[in-house]
C-alpha cells in the first residue's frame, strides 16, 4: 500500500536514483576541502560549476551564484537585494508564498526597516487586484511562488506587467527547481529573481532541513548578488 506524507509543507522524501550517489561519491568531485583555491586538480570547482549552469538553463535566467543556505534564505536576499537596488523599502508578498518563508523575509526585513506588505490569495493564486492596489513607486520589489504554497500556478505574465508597473520596483519568482522541468522558467516571463530551494532535486529531508537554496538573475545584478552561505564545517 502506497502512503502519501504531506508532513513538511515543501519537504518530502523523493525519489532518487542510485546512480546519483555512484557519480557524487566519484573522487573527482571530492578532491577539494574547500573550493576557494583556483588549482585545476579541484574538482569541487567542477561540480559547482555544473550546477551553476543547471540552475541558469531551468530557470531561464543570466547566471546563478554557487548556492544559498536553503531556499527561505535565498528569497530574503532577493528582497534585500532589491531595497538595495532600488533604494526603496517596500516588499510587497503575496500569501500563497510559503508562510514559513513569509516568516524569514520579515525577520530580515526588521533589522532592515523595510515594510513588508501581504497580499491576499483568491482561489488559490494572488489577487491580482489586491496586487495592484498594492504595488506603487515605493514598492522594491514583488514576491511570488511558483508553483505556489496551495500548489497552483500564479499567472506569472499578469503578475509581472503589475509588478513592472512601479518604478524600478523587482519582480521576484520563488519556484520548486522540478517543477521547472516542466513549466515554463520564470526567466521567460521577465522575472528579475528567481530563488528556490534545492530539496526537491535528491537532497534528503533531514528532519526538515536546512538544505540548499538557489539564487539566479539576470547579468545586470551580478555585482549584486549574495554570496554563497556555507555551513560551519568545525
Amino acid at each position: 500500500m502506497i502512503r502519501l506524507r504531506f508532513l513538511g509543507a515543501g519537504v518530502y522524501d523523493h525519489y532518487i536514483p542510485s546512480v546519483v550517489d555512484s557519480v557524487i561519491s566519484r573522487s573527482e568531485f571530492y578532491t577539494a576541502y574547500t573550493p576557494y583555491q583556483a588549482e585545476i586538480s579541484q574538482g569541487e570547482l567542477q561540480a559547482i560549476f555544473e550546477f551553476q549552469t543547471l540552475i541558469s538553463e531551468i530557470t531561464g535566467m543570466d547566471i546563478a551564484n554557487s548556492s544559498m543556505y536553503d531556499g527561505a534564505t535565498a528569497l530574503s536576499e532577493a528582497a534585500l537585494l532589491s531595497h538595495r537596488n532600488t533604494k526603496k523599502s517596500k516588499i510587497v508578498v503575496s500569501k500563497a508564498v510559503h508562510p514559513e518563508s513569509r516568516l524569514v523575509i520579515k525577520t530580515y526585513a526588521k533589522g532592515q526597516h523595510l515594510d513588508v506588505v501581504e497580499v491576499p490569495a483568491a482561489g488559490g493564486v494572488t489577487d491580482l487586484k489586491a496586487l495592484a492596489e498594492a504595488v506603487d513607486d515605493e514598492t522594491a520589489s514583488v514576491i511570488v511562488q511558483y508553483p505556489n504554497f496551495y500548489g497552483q500556478i500564479e499567472p506569472l505574465k499578469e503578475i509581472e506587467a503589475i509588478s513592472h508597473s512601479g518604478k524600478k520596483t523587482m519582480f521576484i519568482v520563488s519556484s520548486n527547481p522540478l517543477a521547472l522541468g516542466l513549466l515554463t522558467p520564470p526567466g521567460a516571463f521577465g522575472a528579475d529573481i528567481v530563488v528556490g530551494d534545492c530539496q526537491p532535486l535528491g537532497i534528503s529531508a533531514s528532519f526538515g532541513g536546512p538544505h540548499c537554496g538557489y539564487f539566479a538573475t539576470t547579468k545586470k545584478l551580478m555585482r549584486k548578488v549574495p554570496e554563497i552561505r556555507r555551513r560551519n564545517r568545525g
